[in-house]
C-alpha cells in the first residue's frame, strides 16, 4: 500500500485482513462485533474503533511493524486521539515523568509548540 495523505483506516485494514487470509466474516466473528458495524468500518462509515477494538484486531492480523504503527497512527488521526500504543504507553508514571523532565515549558506555555 503505498501511502499518502488520502491514505484512510479502512483501506488498510482491508488490505490486512487480505494479507492475513482472513475472511470478513471469520474476522468480524473473532472480534465479536456485528456485520453491520464491521462494513460501516470498512467502508468508512464510522471513525476507527476505540483503542481495545484495535488491540484485538491487530492480534488478529499479526501485522508487520510498520503496518502496526500506520495502523494506531491512521485511527488515532480518524477519531481525533492520541495513538493507542502510545497512550498505552503513557500510562507508566515513570515515562511520564521523564518526558515531562524532557519539556520545554516555557516554550511550551509560550507558543504552544
Amino acid at each position: 500500500m503505498i501511502v499518502d495523505n488520502s491514505t484512510k483506516f479502512c483501506l488498510l485494514l482491508a488490505q490486512m485482513i487480505k494479507e492475513a487470509n482472513l475472511s470478513n466474516v471469520k474476522f468480524y466473528t473473532a472480534l465479536g462485533i456485528k456485520k453491520p458495524y464491521f462494513y460501516d468500518i470498512l467502508s468508512g462509515k464510522v471513525n476507527p474503533p476505540p483503542p481495545e477494538r484495535q488491540f484485538a484486531m491487530l492480534r488478529l492480523l499479526n501485522p508487520t511493524k510498520e503496518q502496526r504503527e500506520l495502523f494506531f497512527d491512521l485511527a488515532a488521526q480518524e477519531r481525533n486521539e492520541v495513538p493507542a500504543d502510545i497512550a498505552q504507553t503513557l500510562k507508566n508514571k515513570d515515562l511520564r515523568r521523564k518526558l515531562r523532565n524532557s519539556i520545554d515549558y516555557e516554550k511550551l506555555l509560550k507558543n504552544g509548540e
